[in-house]
């Protein structure tokens, strides 16, 4: 009895803690990570996603069935192959789900060897498409073993160490010998306790076996384990916030259009109603990942997508406000829907919480610099789009003058917000290349890309003042502005030269090209054929 009471006690208090077996902190890619996010990445580089959908297996319960009966995971088909010459390559019958077992592809690898030992002698950008998934299908089957015979889980902290030392895997100890304490030795026995009781499905001892566990992590004072991030970057896994941030965004462009066709004012509200909804999750969204990495959410790419979604939409809720036509809603909507889903693509290559290269993981003036310049491209955008809008408007059967010149000034005072943040963010960027390399300005190509956005602004509004460009121009201007953040957002990342090329160059020339085409056809197409029916009616 008494037992069973302690038992009961230890159960209540873990739900209490909230600390699950996906909390437990594993070190990998330069970062210690829950155990749930590691499941994830690597399901997500198997299989394609990060939850086996047809069997609704989610990535943490997969890795533990593996780790407990490997024979049967060698089995499962997890390994994804797009490209049927890949399968034939391995003597693969192709099929239309395209998913293959361990036992099924190894065979083959080994047959190939030879050819994978060449493969792995190229750079990257001189391999075909073959090459490049035939070379990553067989680092993810060595991967597969590793995780399957505990050699990549590395959850077992140094006992004397500093936070960036190598941590342990249970493979370490028990085929290495690796020398350990007492504390390392009761972590290695909670997990085993815990397997144990998975396998025996006794929830009293795996309760008991991550109490312990816990415990035993907490003697570690010398690593850097921070226990309530680790549960909040689990939480924010299962929670899908952006996804449920696109579902309101999505929902909001429906009943606008809707509102279009019957009980336009009740409808109307309904979606700015959802798109402020939408933003308050896309915001959290981003504060929650700001806790969870403790840096600006705009260091990479993926993160200064989601991030410049984020302002386009605030900045639509801030016209809506004013407008109340649904201009505002629309913008945001079809924007941030947009953004999301290059966002998802990107989201896709794996952790997108991952560490940073050093120069990027520095100081104050590179917070406010990237933070800043981010706001700028947004606003940027958003003055772009509020443009095509009014190109729209302007090539209409039945012109609206008050409609227009309302457009034309909101036009006109978003893109007085995109240059002043795009010119201080450009500044501020100067003052952190002084602190970090030595220099205020250097040419590089990041930083022309963000002069010349200043620059085409700059010309634009002079040229509006001034009387050179009327309304239609500005709008034109101002869409083709698109082109050039795009450029300087994505585009010198294809250079791969200069302090600022990152990489992210995967797949990004064919998606830029696409853009600045339809940009073209979009923006002087309407300019030009508003152009011909004035002539026409002149005429």
């Amino acid at each position: 009895m008494r037992n069973y009471l302690i038992c009961i006690l230890l159960c209540i208090s873990t739900q209490l803690l909230g600390f699950g077996i996906g909390d437990i902190p594993i070190q990998d890619e330069g970062r210690i990570k829950p155990l749930d996010t590691f499941a994830r990445n690597h399901l997500l580089a198997f299989y394609g996603k990060r939850t086996l959908t047809n069997i609704n297996l989610s990535a943490t319960d997969w890795l533990l069935d593996l780790i407990l009966n490997p024979k049967s995971g060698r089995d499962q088909k997890i390994f994804n192959i797009r490209n049927p010459e890949v399968a034939s390559s391995l003597f693969l019958v192709w099929t239309s789900e395209h998913k293959y077992s361990f036992n099924e592809i190894a065979p083959g690898l080994r047959e190939q060897a030879s050819l994978i030992s060449v493969i792995d002698q190229k750079n990257n950008e001189d391999r075909s498409i073959f090459e490049k998934q035939l070379f990553e299908l067989s680092k993810n089957i060595l991967r597969f073993e590793e995780l399957s015979y505990l050699k990549a889980i590395k959850l077992i902290p140094p006992s004397n160490g500093s936070e960036n030392s190598e941590w342990f895997s249970p493979f370490d100890f028990i085929v290495k010998r690796v020398p350990s304490d007492n504390n390392q030795n009761e972590i290695l026995s909670s997990i085993q306790l815990y397997l144990a009781g998975r396998m025996s499905k006794d929830e009293a001892q795996m309760d008991s076996a991550l109490y312990n566990y816990e415990t035993a992590l907490a003697s570690f004072v010398d690593q850097d384990i921070n226990i309530p991030v680790l549960e909040k970057e689990s939480w924010m896994n299962k929670a899908r916030l952006f996804q449920m941030s696109l579902g309101f965004y999505l929902a909001a462009f429906v009943f606008l259009a809707f509102s279009w066709m019957i009980k336009p004012i009740l409808l109307n509200k309904l979606s700015y109603v959802l798109l402020a909804l939408g933003t308050l999750v896309h915001g959290y969204a981003i504060l929650v990942r700001m806790y969870i990495m403790g840096r600006p959410p705009v260091t990479t790419l993926y993160e200064s997508v989601i991030f410049v979604s984020f302002i386009i939409v605030l900045l639509s809720i801030v016209l809506e406000r004013f407008r109340r036509d649904g201009l505002g809603v629309f913008v945001g909507s079809v924007s941030g829907a947009i953004l999301h889903f290059i966002g998802f693509s990107y989201a896709s290559d794996g952790d997108t919480l991952g560490m940073l290269v050093a120069v990027l993981n520095s100081n104050f003036w590179l917070a406010t610099h990237v933070t800043t310049i981010t706001i700028g491209y947004g606003a940027s955008l958003m003055a772009g789009l509020v443009g095509h809008l009014y190109l729209i408007f302007l090539v209409k059967k039945e012109k609206n003058e008050t409609v227009l010149n309302s457009i034309f000034k909101n036009l006109f005072g978003i893109t007085l917000i995109a240059l002043f943040f795009t010119l201080f963010g450009t500044i501020l960027g100067g003052i952190w290349a002084d602190q970090s390399w030595g220099r205020f300005w250097g040419w590089d190509p990041k930083e022309n890309g963000a002069l010349l956005i200043v620059l085409w602004q700059l010309m634009m509004i002079h040229m509006r003042l001034s009387g050179l460009a009327k309304p239609a121009e500005f709008a034109l201007g101002m869409g083709l502005n698109n082109i050039i953040v795009a450029l300087a957002w994505f585009g010198v990342n294809l250079l791969q030269v200069g302090l600022h090329s990152y990489g992210f160059d995967d797949g990004v020339a064919r998606n830029l090209y696409v853009f600045i085409v339809l940009e073209l056809f979009f923006c002087l197409g309407l300019y030009f054929f508003q152009k011909y029916k004035v002539k026409i009616n002149l005429a």
